[in-house]
């Protein structure tokens, strides 16, 4: 009986027939993505270079959108706005996030009711969270304002302030971030063998030092996967800008993606627009690269 011929992927050892048909499942789903998201995405790098308002034809003008960007003080505001939201978003929703895991962690009777609270905000749609947090925040009769008179404190602007907009906007991404985050890091925390804790506890080990060493080291990927789909989500902010300020007061809260937005479709600058969205897109990209080199070089520590 002849021998079947068989290679080597990835280590596994599959004969050619095998090959062929993980290849043909593979292919629509291959296709699709060329479709939807690289052929778009090299689309978008074409447009960059090019002068197209919609009504005309694209021309091709290399490098001048790129140019311009870098030398535009409002682009430039932009991208700090996205950068301070981002660093103001992720850093202290992580934080927050990973002791509210560890308490709901905690065996207690009615903490899965908690659970579902922390994890609403994530699946309800922003049109409505923006809404009520508009009617939250309202400057005139909104409850948060009650509450701040109450004991003693003046009515503040909120979202209708150019200083405390932002600032406001952080806080809000803090609370929606962290019911997804919470989630992420209760997941990891029950993966923790038992063990590993129980032994830590007969060694005399405090909680802290316990945390600070079995628990908090063990739970280093989870973290960094959390940091690391808050940043790629925060860079893109968009939609809680658009309902909550517009971009306001000014551009207070006018961040990367919402100046490509009014670039593309209320100044019809289609390729200055494009230009904005690839200069995010690097920026993401080479930032999450760097997180997870981070990442890597962590756990190699750790093992």
């Amino acid at each position: 009986m002849a021998k079947t011929k068989r290679i080597q992927f990835r280590g596994d050892w599959v004969n050619p027939a095998e090959a062929r048909w993980g290849l043909i499942l593979v292919l629509p789903v291959m296709a699709l993505f060329l479709a939807l998201k690289i052929a778009p995405l090299m689309y978008g790098g074409y447009l960059s270079m090019t002068q197209y308002s919609l009504l005309q034809p694209p021309r091709f003008i290399g490098l001048d959108n790129y140019t311009r960007l870098f030398n535009d003080a409002r682009a430039m505001e932009a991208f700090r706005v996205t950068l301070y939201y981002t660093l103001g978003t992720v850093i202290p929703a992580t934080i927050l996030s990973l002791a509210v895991a560890v308490l709901l962690d905690s065996r207690l009777r009615g903490m899965s009711v908690f659970r579902t609270v922390f994890y609403m905000p994530q699946v309800a749609s922003w049109v409505a969270i923006g809404v009520a947090w508009l009617y939250v925040m309202n400057p005139a009769f909104g409850p948060f304002n009650y509450l701040l008179s109450l004991v003693g404190i003046e009515r503040q602007g909120f979202l209708a302030d150019g200083n405390q907009a932002l600032p406001t906007l952080i806080g809000i991404g803090i609370w929606r971030q962290m019911g997804y985050s919470v989630v992420i890091f209760l997941a990891g925390l029950q993966g923790i063998p038992q063990n590993l804790r129980e032994a830590a506890v007969m060694d005399g080990a405090s909680w802290w030092r316990s945390f600070t060493q079995v628990t908090l080291p063990v739970l280093m990927p989870t973290t960094m996967f959390v940091v690391v789909t808050a940043v790629i989500f925060n860079l893109q902010v968009f939609d809680q800008v658009v309902v909550l300020t517009g971009g306001g007061p000014g551009r207070a809260t006018t961040t990367a993606v919402l100046f490509s937005y009014n670039q593309a479709f209320t100044s019809f600058a289609m390729g200055y627009a494009a230009a904005v969205a690839v200069v995010l897109f690097v920026a993401i990209m080479v930032l999450s690269l760097l997180l997870l080199g981070l990442s890597g070089q962590l756990s190699s520590k750790k093992r």
